[in-house]
């Protein structure tokens, strides 16, 4: 019933592509979010959820390079994940601070289990992200303390822009975009 209550709230307060006034958002939204073709890859999938069907389209948006995941990634994203990708998992956000520092600054996806990190500082890994970085983090509203951690990671210097999209949680690193948190509903 909380959890109802939560997405009746959280549905009142977002907003669609109509409300945002951001261009890199408002292309997100019309190009990947509210993409209703039908796409090939599709097939590909073991699960045919509407949240894998995100995944798959946000992936290819951005076409990323590469994508680092945490251990306890769900087996069906992590399958998402690795089509056409290359995959490398972490255990703790240490481990993912040091492959980190070494890749070039082309698309990146880093899919942060809130799990992963409630004991761990992340500001060293925020600031080796850059413009092209995406921060994933899944089941952003699952606990009072989930929620907690998710507010407090959007609230970091080094993030630009944050989209809350009750499931899912995107950070971005967009030095050119002045600070601003978005409410979607998908």
């Amino acid at each position: 019933m909380k959890l109802l209550f939560a997405y009746l709230k959280f549905w009142w307060h977002s907003k669609n592509e109509h409300g945002v006034h951001s261009p890199f958002v408002f292309d997100l939204l019309t190009k990947c979010f509210y993409d209703r073709t039908n796409h090939s890859t599709y097939q590909q999938l073991s699960s045919n959820d509407s949240k894998s069907k995100f995944l798959l389209r946000l992936a290819a948006y951005f076409k990323f390079d590469s994508c680092y995941v945490s251990k306890t990634i769900q087996p069906k994203f992590k399958q998402v994940l690795k089509l056409n990708r290359l995959i490398s998992e972490f255990e703790t956000v240490q481990d993912l601070i040091k492959v980190e520092t070494k890749i070039s600054k082309k698309p990146c996806l880093i899919y942060l289990d809130l799990n992963t990190i409630e004991t761990t500082s992340i500001s060293d890994l925020f600031q080796n992200c850059h413009k092209d970085s995406l921060v994933l983090i899944p089941c952003i509203r699952q606990s009072k303390t989930h929620l907690k951690h998710w507010n407090q990671l959007k609230s970091q210097s080094e993030v630009s822009v944050s989209i809350d999209t009750f499931y899912w949680g995107l950070l971005f690193f967009r030095t050119e975009q002045p600070k601003e948190h978005f409410t979607i509903r998908l």
